[in-house]
């Protein structure tokens, strides 16, 4: 005994230099640990190194590093080591995470796209979802706002395949359900990967839920080790990806005229009138206003902080995270006069505590704790045309740059002459704010119990979790919208109120709203096994899965009533020498949104692959290729995401209408009948196709995924067209719609590295076209005016044919039954009858949602360098605006209005003539393919460059690391869409329909220069 004692000192305190790469230098980030020591590891520091001190007594390390082989390391008799790890060119060790639980890349037999936190958190934008543009084949998105707290893309996994109810994919954050709302505000510094499910083989597990896809996000959890503590800190300056150009106030005038006297009307500005507009001697007369400038500021803050430990033994690992997150408005702050805060901003903190508890050797419990507070600030604007300040700044009728000055010589507010408006800086100075408040908690418990006491490879796990959201509101505003405002005579110095009657401002008032709230609990238990015998791997898995959502909201008549879920999944794999591959998956499952026989439903998929690489044949004559795998699958998943109230199938009635008794009239509130119902209706199904290619070269150098689908869905519900309207009363949705949906996506990574040299390239590429294949229409007269055979959310129109360039040519040519005149649009005339009427409509353009999407990574680092971008495009889609957005005395006059149709110009204008009494011409009257832009666009989406201060630096004052680095989100736009209107190309009011109303109203999307450090103790 004594003899063995000094040794075993010695070995359980003995301090391991060493130095860990690969063939291309140095590897910063790879963790070292003492096998079966709790609690004894460390990671390489940004030069490759390491110092450890053994606390055992078996001298073997254990190395791992991702994307390579892990490698164990005897260290018997040395006290310096170095560790050349080798890539794992065949995916030996990469793992995707799919439904209930993760898989190896190299074995797994379905459609799967994933990307990794540290990928994401090198775009600055405040939205989760905004990062992944361009990273994942197969994901579609478009991001219509800007606006600070509500700036989360919409997006969609394969692009969408019915017309009815949410296309939006199912999202589950560790296991358990989000909502869109939820994922937007997740803070990106606490997920670990994100993956997007696509096919029956990894969907089907998802059942009645899983037909639009899945995207599943893992969150940061503690590795064994010393505490490793990150502080990150960010500011960046946000800008307007666009600034529409409005032309002054003489310009205006001038096409205000000339537009006027096309119409035959009086014309409203004198000679005199444009002289003083053009020299601008009458400032408060005869004002000229860019209020685009005026209103918004070049550029606003967003900041972002956060804080996260992590750490752990073999019994207790643990992630804590902190954030806070601040976004300005890039509206200007006016009401600070009035000691308030109006301007748009939002804010969140937010945390987050991963636990895992390893209680015995086989039993092991996990304790999740989310919680964020968000606080959305809007300014009251009481814009007159409803569609928000944005529209009033190109609305014609009520923000012309001659509308009137913003302030008078003394300060007070201006008003026009001769135009009603109520000063738009008044209201933003004087009207307060609108206020909501988000408050979400999440907690999720669960165990683990290995049995391999009853055999090898089983165990069991349960989970419970519980999520509540809170929306209250606060708004501070006058009770009476009215404020002082004169109009102020230059000639006199005489001040004239617009309204003598009101002299003062009323007091604020502070009201309060309780939104909304949310409840959610989960339950899911589970039998898990996973065993090698040899070359054969079996695997299966058995989950029984129960979810109840309740929502009160005054709003929705049956929100206090719980919408549930409850459902059996399965799983079951083999695989052969991780050359021959089948799974098969199913789930059995249901909500309460139907009744009877069609509450529950039965969703299979089988997948199989081959690994063609494994093969003796193949091995030997094409030793440069690491991965062939071929594979497939089939299957059938539902979706009970049908919209509408959560029970279709009831007969509806409601207190509307009124009734008149007595012999003279007496109005009586009556119950009025609705809908009929129908409790024979289900969810929608879709059985989907896919076939997919993975390969590997050059030890991993080169990989490629390739994937083609066809997805077919059926029983979409549909209310019957083919049902004429004397039927007397409104018919129920009957599931009998079918809609077609098929594409390619895929992706291409190289690699490679020349000494301290690293580079690589990533592009992905995504399409997917769909088609209505059975919607019930009335038999139409024509074969062009059917909608079925068409995508969703396509456009009918008119067909452009020019301009009318004469009368002659107008009684010569097919016209609509209300007057035309010359530079009038012309319209083929489809049926030949002579009259420009709906029966010439046709389809035009393509739907606004892209049907092809595409991205290239490009990245390199150089010792403590790295550089990395990523350029995102969108094609093939079709955008339309009318009204405010290019309408002349509808929109104000943009540069385009000068190139409107005249004698001379003919068919060469660019604009129809200026006018005020065409109908024909109207964008939001008669919609036609000359309104529609085939759009495209090309971002430089995101950029970082950093650098990595040298060890030697940051050492002597106490820190591990320090990073510095600067990036950017949405830098530069190559768009064809500004040749026309003047909107961002991802603007739309609609998902997927060009049929919108046209009024430009969204907030601007933004460009983000940030510039960020991280310091790690």
């Amino acid at each position: 005994m004594v003899f063995f004692l000094p040794g075993l000192i010695f070995a359980q305190g003995k301090v391991i230099k060493g130095l860990v790469k690969d063939s291309g230098g140095p590897l910063p980030g790879a963790t070292i640990t003492e096998k079966g020591v709790a609690g004894s590891g460390t990671q390489t520091s940004s030069d490759g190194r390491f110092q450890l001190t053994l606390k055992g007594k078996g001298n073997i390390l254990v190395v791992k590093s991702l994307g390579y082989i892990s490698q164990e390391v005897n260290v018997a008799n040395k006290q310096e080591v170095t560790v050349n790890l080798v890539v794992d060119a065949k995916g030996l060790e990469e793992v995707v995470v799919v439904g209930f639980g993760k898989q190896k890349k190299i074995t797994n037999t379905g459609a799967v796209s994933s990307i990794s936190g540290s990928e994401i958190r090198q775009n600055p934008s405040a939205s989760v979802q905004n990062t992944l543009a361009g990273r994942l084949p197969g994901f579609f998105t478009q991001q219509r706002s800007g606006q600070p707290g509500k700036d989360g893309a919409d997006f969609f996994i394969r692009g969408v395949s019915s017309y009815a109810g949410t296309q939006r994919p199912l999202i589950i954050v560790d296991d358990i359900e989000y909502s869109y709302s939820d994922v937007s505000q997740l803070d990106p510094n606490e997920i670990e990967s994100i993956s997007i499910l696509k096919d029956a083989a990894t969907t089907a597990i998802y059942g009645v839920k899983g037909a639009n896809g899945v995207l599943v996000i893992t969150t940061r959890r503690g590795v064994t080790g010393t505490p490793v503590i990150n502080f990150k800190t960010e500011l960046g300056l946000q800008q307007k990806t666009f600034d529409p150009i409005f032309l002054g106030a003489y310009d205006a005038a001038v096409l205000t005229n000339q537009a006027l006297k096309n119409s035959d009307q009086s014309l409203r500005f004198t000679d005199k009138d444009l002289q003083l507009f053009k020299d601008g001697t009458d400032p408060y007369g005869h004002p000229d206003i860019d209020w685009y400038n005026t209103l918004m500021d070049r550029s606003s803050l967003i900041s972002r902080n956060n804080l996260d430990i992590s750490g752990g033994t073999e019994s207790v690992k643990y992630f804590v995270s902190m954030g806070y997150l601040w976004q300005n408005g890039a509206l200007k702050d006016f009401s600070a006069k009035s000691d308030v805060n109006s301007k748009h901003y939002y804010k969140r903190y937010n945390f987050r505590s991963n636990l895992d508890v390893q209680a015995t050797k086989t039993l092991s419990f996990r304790l999740d704790m989310t919680g964020r507070f968000g606080e959305t600030n809007d300014p009251i604007t009481n814009s007159p045309n409803g569609n928000g300040l944005i529209g009033e700044i190109y609305s014609y009728n009520f923000l012309p740059p001659f509308a009137y000055a913003p302030y008078n010589p003394d300060g007070s507010f201006a008003t026009g002459s001769n135009l009603g408006g109520v000063n738009v800086i008044g209201r933003l100075t004087t009207q307060g704010y609108e206020r909501s408040y988000d408050n979400d908690l999440n907690i999720t418990f669960g165990g683990t119990q290995k049995l391999d006491m009853l055999t090898s490879g089983l165990s069991a796990k349960a989970l419970i979790s519980y999520a509540s959201a809170q929306v209250n509101g606060r708004s501070l505003k006058r009770s009476n919208t009215n404020f002082p405002m004169y109009y102020y005579n230059q000639e006199t110095g005489v001040y004239t109120p617009k309204d003598a009657t009101v002299y003062r401002l009323p007091p604020y008032v502070i009201t309060r709203s309780a939104n909304g709230a949310s409840r959610t609990t989960n339950v899911q238990a589970s039998l898990n096994y996973d065993r090698t015998f040899g070359d054969h791997r079996v695997y299966a898995l058995g989950l029984y899965n129960q979810n109840s959502y309740i929502q009160n909201d005054n709003s929705v008549t049956d929100s206090s009533i719980p919408a549930n879920f409850r459902g059996m999944t399965m799983r079951t794999g083999y695989d052969f020498k991780q050359k021959y591959l089948f799974e098969f998956n199913a789930a059995y499952n249901g909500t309460d949104k139907f009744v009877g026989k069609k509450r529950y439903g039965w969703f299979p998929a089988l997948s199989a692959g081959w690994n063609i690489a494994e093969e003796s044949f193949f091995k030997k004559n094409v030793r440069f290729v690491n991965l062939l795998k071929i594979r497939g699958s089939y299957g059938l998943v539902g979706s009970d995401n049908i919209g509408s109230s959560k029970f279709v199938y009831e007969q509806s009635y409601t207190n509307d209408g009124s009734y008149s008794f007595g012999q003279q009239h007496n109005s009586f509130a009556g119950i009025k009948e609705g809908a009929l119902g129908n409790d024979n209706i289900t969810w929608e199904k879709e059985n989907k196709t896919d076939i997919g290619l993975d390969v590997s070269m050059f030890e991993g150098k080169l990989s490629f995924t390739l994937d083609y689908f066809n997805n077919n869905r059926y029983d979409i519900l549909t209310t019957r067209a083919s049902v004429p309207l004397t039927m007397g009363v409104g018919l129920p949705p009957m599931n009998i719609g079918r809609v077609n949906n098929r594409g390619w996506d895929g992706e291409i990574n190289y690699k490679n590295n020349y000494k301290d040299f690293q580079y690589y390239a990533r592009g992905t590429f995504s399409y997917a076209k769909n088609k209505i294949v059975f919607r019930d229409e009335a038999n139409p007269r024509y074969p062009w005016l059917a909608r079925t055979g068409q995508p969703i959310g396509q456009g009918f129109g008119y067909v452009f044919d020019g301009y009318y360039q004469s009368a002659a040519d107008i009684s010569n040519s097919a016209v609509p039954t209300t007057p035309v005149k010359p530079g009038d649009l012309k319209y083929k005339d489809l049926n030949g009858d002579g009259i420009i009427d709906a029966l010439d409509q046709r389809a035009i353009g393509s739907p606004n949602l892209p049907s092809t999407v595409m991205g290239l990574t490009l990245g390199f680092s150089y010792k403590n360098f790295s550089f990395n971008m990523l350029l995102q495009g969108a094609y093939d889609y079709s955008m339309y605006f009318a009204s405010e957005a290019i309408e002349p005395l509808s929109s104000n006059f943009q540069p385009i209005h000068y190139q409107a149709w005249t004698p001379e110009l003919g068919n060469n204008a660019k604009f129809p003539l200026l006018g005020t009494n065409s109908t024909i011409s109207r964008a939001n009257v008669s919609l036609s393919d000359f309104w529609l832009v085939n759009a495209k666009y090309l971002r430089l989406k995101s950029m970082e460059i950093g650098y990595q201060l040298p060890k030697s630096w940051v050492t002597p004052i106490g820190f591990k690391g320090i990073r510095v680095y600067t990036n950017g989100y949405n830098l530069i736009t190559w768009t064809n869409v500004d040749k026309f209107y003047q909107a961002d190309p991802e603007s739309t009011n609609t998902s997927g329909s060009i049929n919108t109303t046209g009024a430009i109203s969204a907030y601007p999307n933004q460009r983000i220069y940030n510039f960020g450090v991280t310091f790690s103790l």
